[in-house]
């Protein structure tokens, strides 16, 4: 049954899954009601088998806490999490998310549209430089994660990164904390870094674990893996350095030797962080070592840390500042709190505001969540549709009288209108034929007009006295369309027997019109006939005429007649220029 009143948390670790149901004081206190722990045999490491072993676990886990049906947030463990931080020049903005998306592209080593990835501020320096965390995880594994925990009846509504779920419950448990810290959190398969500075963080994953050390117990004796992770959990411990007093059972003394050698390639590792965070990342050295996680339970693991960190190391308290239910074993929750950091981490995210919001989101998330978005646009619509129906039936219904009414006296009208729409095409008719009519007129008044504009054009080419004209007609074939004025003009009813033999044998070809201007020149100064083709090139120039070869074929448009006679006043000159566009002219 869910539970509206509590915050559900879910915490995927390599080696153990826990989850918990949180409460919430009137002071904004949580308030831990009950938790459930479930381990997982077999070596982590073995990624065939994790996600059968994960299934069954969490099926476990649900029947337990009864956490069935409830909106929990879940954290992821840090190994299989990308994650990068990375400073970024002043920006303002949109700009921001287009250059983190930038340095995602550069920064990530899949590419984007392959991974789940989000991106957190971590600081801004006085000069605007700003410090961006960068996490990303393959889309595919991380929809197999949350195919997994929805199939054991858990509602997804968010899932974390562990280490920055850690880094929040920190921020919550440990507010009195000044000095720069470091959390080492010990999981089965890797182990997680955490280092705080003030409001400033920054995270490793190491892939050192406590399966690293149990795979190291079994090696030595030759036992299996599920044999000395048990011998690990009930007699291991991490032996002391310097003069310090052998465990009489050799066995055990033996595995405290092999715990010891792999948390000292930790300690390496550990250092060779810390190195780097001061040194590329402008951090400083932590002051105080806490240690979390289930690796944190073995014997003498802080003694050992603090020998070779040459600083105060405690075990992380993840339930510090925490209240804890009535139903909750005080006794039980303080030997499990070093393990219960992620889950409080969990709880912050599900009460509101964190320091970091980190969240990785599968695809069946993402769709949910654009459907959730879309929710109440798709029930205000359904509503306004269903509105509009009961409107649009209620109207229709009044309507269909209304209507009815209507139809009969149309139908009277009916007849009526298509008597007259008789009527109009019988009009219609009438109009197109008149109509036909007047596009013949309107042609025998436009070439009328036409001519005494070609007459007024050829009047404005004089530029002296030196011509004039007695004769401009209109041939038609090379035959004047009238009778010549003068009896040496051709007449045009007169044609030869064999033309006509040869017109009516021939097919009709289309006439061809020519303007003849015949006319005088007299003697002058200007090179005699130069006069008259000075003339003939202006008129060429009408847009009447189509003479575009005319100053080629000049002698083929002008006929000049030239003489040396001295008592002769005036020479004749005759012009034949093609119409361009001639009209009908019989």
């Amino acid at each position: 049954m869910a539970d509206p009143t509590s915050i559900a948390v879910i915490s995927l670790g390599s080696q153990r899954i826990s989850g918990a149901f949180f409460g919430k004081t009137s002071g904004g206190d949580l308030v831990l009601k009950r938790y459930e722990i479930i381990e997982l045999d077999g070596d982590p490491s073995m990624d065939v088998s994790r996600l059968s072993q994960l299934k069954s676990a969490l099926s476990e886990l649900a029947s337990k806490l009864k956490i069935k049906g409830q909106k929990a947030w879940c954290a992821i463990p840090g190994h299989p999490v990308f994650s990068r931080f990375v400073k970024l020049p002043p920006v303002q903005g949109d700009k921001l998310a287009q250059i983190v998306e930038f340095e995602a592209r550069q920064n990530v080593p899949w590419q984007l549209d392959e991974v789940s990835w989000d991106y957190e501020v971590v600081t801004k320096s006085d000069l605007g430089e700003i410090e961006v965390v960068l996490a990303a995880m393959k889309r595919e594994l991380l929809n197999e994660i949350h195919q997994e925990v929805a199939s054991s009846g858990i509602k997804v509504v968010g899932m974390d990164v562990g280490p920055l779920a850690l880094y929040n419950a920190f921020r919550y448990s440990y507010p009195d904390v000044e000095e720069p810290a470091l959390i080492v959190d010990m999981g089965a398969r890797s182990t997680n870094l955490v280092f705080i500075e003030g409001e400033r963080f920054f995270t490793r994953n190491l892939l050192v674990g406590g399966a690293a050390v149990t795979n190291a117990i079994a090696k030595e004796f030759s036992i299996p893996f599920a044999e000395a992770e048990r011998q690990k959990r009930s007699q291991g411990f991490v032996a002391l350095g310097g003069a310090v007093e052998d465990h009489p059972d050799e066995g055990v003394n033996a595995m405290s030797k092999v715990m010891r050698n792999s948390m000292t390639r930790l300690h390496a590792e550990i250092m060779r962080t810390i190195t780097f965070y001061r040194s590329q990342q402008g951090g400083s050295a932590p002051k105080r070592v806490f240690l979390a996680g289930g690796g944190s339970g073995a014997g003498y693991i802080a003694e050992f840390f603090a020998e070779k960190l040459k600083l105060p190391v405690e075990v992380y308290n993840g339930l510090r500042g925490v209240q804890t239910d009535r139903g909750v074993s005080a006794d039980a929750a303080q030997i499990d709190a070093p393990a219960l950091g992620e889950l409080v981490g969990l709880a912050l995210r599900g009460m509101g505001a964190c320091p970091c919001e980190i969240e990785l989101v599968p695809d069946a998330l993402a769709a949910s969540r654009d459907a959730a978005r879309r929710a109440p646009a798709l029930i205000m619509a359904g509503l306004c549709l269903i509105g509009a129906l009961g409107a649009s039936i209620s109207w229709f219904n009044s309507a269909k009288t209304v209507i009815e009414e209507r139809a009969s006296s149309l139908q009277a009208e009916s007849g009526q209108l298509s008597r007259l729409a008789a009527d109009i095409g019988r009009l219609d008719a009438r109009q197109e034929e008149l109509r036909l009519r007047s596009v013949q007129l309107e042609q025998a008044v436009t070439d009328r007009s036409w001519w005494a504009h070609l007459l007024n054009d050829l009047n404005q080419q004089f530029d002296n006295d030196l011509i004039w004209l007695p004769v401009i007609e209109v041939l038609k074939d090379g035959k004047p369309l009238t009778k010549s004025l003068w009896g040496g003009g051709e007449d045009q009813n007169t044609s030869r027997t064999s033309d006509t033999t040869a017109a009516k044998n021939a097919a009709p070809a289309a006439p061809v019109y020519v303007l003849r201007i015949q006319g005088l020149y007299r003697k002058n100064d200007m090179g005699e006939q130069k006069v008259v083709y000075d003339f003939a090139a202006k008129l060429a120039k009408l847009n009447a005429f189509n003479t575009p070869d005319f100053e080629a074929k000049r002698d083929t448009y002008v006929k000049v007649d030239s003489g040396v006679d001295e008592g002769r006043y005036a020479y004749h000159f005759e012009i034949k220029l093609p119409l361009r566009n001639p009209l009908q002219f019989q």
